[in-house]
């Protein structure tokens, strides 16, 4: 009598633990996505995506794992639309990039990190996606390389740059986000050549579209990208003095022709 009153209860127990796990992939009478949706591979096993939909729009926080199970990326949703904090990882796990998503760039604080877990850039965005206020770039080890000031998306006044100690070892003059000149600090002894900018790119590694730029705030490439690599768009090929002497189209990922330069790119 007690064994079956256990098998009873544990049947029971099965039966309510079912009940309380949320219906998922579901449509509405109208045939919308709704409620908690799980994307799995082809295995049928292996989750891909999960998030919740909303009258077949994507809303609230969604994510996507690694085919070991990893969180890869996270993502909030308003609508369909992706809008609020995003968070992208390595495949350890360590967080890769951070900030917060506005349809088709970022906006406000914005940190990239090396795969030691060291931040590698500590930027600022506007509204518009376009970097704002003090922008940082870090070494491996934690120390400073670049700290500059950018307005609207172009560097503003000085760039100092430092050396892996944390010694600065040069300013970088520019003027309405044009390099004009370098300079060198009394204490290290000049150098019988010009100096160039270092070319520095804007990362993004997501899927959307977005704007790169060169350190000197010329466009590199801009357009729809899949996981951080140009999908649709343009690539800006420049000569060693700023110039812009190419325009190369992609699409589907591919480069499909060289356009004649006419005019500078525009943001």
């Amino acid at each position: 009598m007690t064994r079956n009153l256990l098998v009873i209860l544990f049947l029971w127990l099965l039966q309510i633990g079912a009940l309380a796990q949320p219906a998922t992939n579901q449509k509405d009478a109208n045939g919308r996505k709704t409620g908690l949706w799980v994307y799995t591979a082809e295995d049928g096993k292996t989750i891909i995506e999960e998030g919740y939909y909303t009258n077949d729009q994507k809303n609230g926080l969604w994510k996507a794992y690694y085919p070991d199970g990893k969180l890869k990326h996270q993502i909030h949703f308003d609508n369909g639309i992706a809008k609020g904090k995003a968070t992208f990882y390595y495949a350890d796990g360590t967080i890769w990039e951070e900030g917060i998503w506005n349809e088709y760039c970022w906006i406000g604080d914005y940190r990239l990190y090396y795969p030691n877990g060291q931040m590698a850039y500590e930027w600022a965005y506007n509204n518009q996606g376009r970097r704002e206020g003090i922008q940082n770039y870090y070494y491996e080890n934690g120390a400073v390389k670049y700290t500059g000031k950018w307005n609207n998306g172009q560097i503003t006044g000085n760039v100092e740059v430092y050396d892996s100690t944390g010694i600065l070892v040069q300013t970088r003059i520019y003027k309405d986000g044009v390099f004009e000149s370098a300079k060198k600090p009394d204490s290290i002894l000049p150098q019988n050549q010009e100096s160039q900018p270092e070319r520095s790119f804007s990362p993004f590694h997501g899927t959307g579209y977005h704007t790169l730029f060169l350190l000197n705030g010329n466009i590199d490439q801009k357009g729809y990208f899949r996981e951080g690599k140009l999908y649709n768009g343009e690539a800006y090929v420049y000569d060693n003095e700023g110039n812009l002497r190419q325009i190369r189209v992609y699409e589907n990922g591919k480069l499909i022709k060289v356009k004649p330069v006419t005019q500078e790119p525009s943001e």
